[in-house]
């Protein structure tokens, strides 16, 4: 049996920790999540062989989500992370980018969007 692909959702938002899960779950992702970037990075660490992607808030308590990315660069210069805000300029998408994210969502999510984005992170 082929294992379901494991998203760690790296979000503050309790309301949106929830919708997050429950959408991606009944997407037929496995689901794991933290609400800081201190967590984020050490639950990276402690899973990197199971989480496929990463999708990281960027205004986050202790650590933010610049910090996330760079982290989970470091620790897999593979790993797929989406990073998400409500508000972004388009020259700091392109640092994101330039820096490691895979790429970048506008918050609110559209559910659609996220899920076919991280469909298309993901191996065939």
């Amino acid at each position: 049996m082929k294992k379901k692909p494991t998203i760690l959702v790296v979000e503050d938002e309790d309301v949106l920790i929830e919708l997050l899960r429950g959408a991606l779950d009944h997407e037929g992702f496995t689901v794991m999540t933290v609400q800081d970037g201190a967590d984020a990075i050490k639950m990276y660490a402690s899973n990197v062989a199971n989480i496929d992607v990463v999708l990281t808030d960027m205004g986050l308590p202790s650590r933010g989500g610049w910090e996330v990315l760079a982290e989970v660069r470091k620790i897999n210069p593979d790993a797929k992370v989406i990073c998400a805000s409500g508000f972004l300029e388009n020259s700091i998408r392109e640092e994101m980018i330039a820096a490691g994210a895979v790429e970048f969502i506008q918050k609110p999510y559209v559910y659609a969007e996220l899920v076919s984005l991280i469909r298309s992170l993901l191996p065939e």
